[in-house]
């Protein structure tokens, strides 16, 4: 007798687990589970949720950021605005450095089938070592400006120089901290894709005053994107805090 109960039991208490394995299977077959992996599914919004305390989105309202949004737009005073720690203790002033009758600048003579200048501007804190194994930083607290710390103080820094074909490049000036007794010296090189390549213009940084800027001498260089390609370069020649690239400029004309 006890052991017919004890099978009774067992079959009642499968056949309820078994009821509630279907139960919770219908209902989750109308669930779109956000990690799907079934072809071609994609994860509904989670718009909608917020009733349930969804605390992704606490609003079915359009917010700022959104599409379609026309409401209040609060603005920001850019005086309010921290500062990044990467500022100038003393921003350098450099129109004030440049000459107002430099060739390269915008108000010089302009041949009257070509384009006034335009300019190609690259941070030195945007160029990379030909040699990864020196040591070198950003100076951000300088201006965007790069120095080698360790290492073959003949490495080369260098980034792609990109500007369009048929633009003739007239000058090179070089934006530069120097408190050292030797020179920097910064250049465009061109590649041919073959193996060969050819330094089409330099310039080098002057004195050891600190911050200044050097023109080269005029090139009229027609770019050819079709053949070459070009990089701009940099060598410090020292190593240490006394010879910061901060920056080059390309000066060129459009036909």
């Amino acid at each position: 007798m006890k052991i017919t109960i004890k099978k009774t039991t067992w079959i009642v208490i499968g056949v309820v687990i078994g009821l509630l394995g279907l139960t919770a299977a219908a209902v989750a077959s109308d669930i779109d589970w956000p990690w799907s992996s079934e072809p071609g599914f994609e994860p509904k919004a989670l718009v909608g949720t917020a009733a349930a305390g969804n605390p992704l989105d606490e609003s079915l309202e359009l917010q700022p950021d959104d599409n379609g949004y026309t409401g209040t737009v609060i603005e920001i005073n850019q005086e309010d605005i921290p500062p990044s720690g990467c500022s100038l203790s003393e921003e350098t002033n450099w129109d004030a450095i440049i000459p107002e009758d430099a060739p390269d600048q915008v108000d010089a003579n302009a041949d009257p089938n070509w384009s006034d200048f335009y300019y190609y501007n690259v941070p030195g804190s945007a160029l990379r070592p030909r040699n990864s194994s020196v040591e070198w930083k950003p100076d951000y607290s300088s201006g965007g400006c790069l120095y080698q710390y360790g290492g073959d103080h003949l490495n080369t820094y260098n980034i792609h120089l990109d500007i369009p074909s048929g633009a003739r490049i007239e000058y090179l000036r070089i934006y530069y901290y120097d408190t050292n007794s030797e020179d920097s010296i910064a250049w465009i090189t061109r590649y041919d894709g073959n193996g060969n390549m050819e330094d089409i213009s330099y310039v080098e940084s002057d004195g050891s005053v600190g911050f200044g800027t050097k023109l080269s001498a005029y090139l009229g260089h027609i770019v050819n994107n079709t053949s070459y390609s070009y990089v701009l370069n940099w060598r410090p020649y020292v190593n240490g805090v006394t010879m910061k690239l901060c920056g080059l400029r390309v000066a060129y004309r459009l036909p």
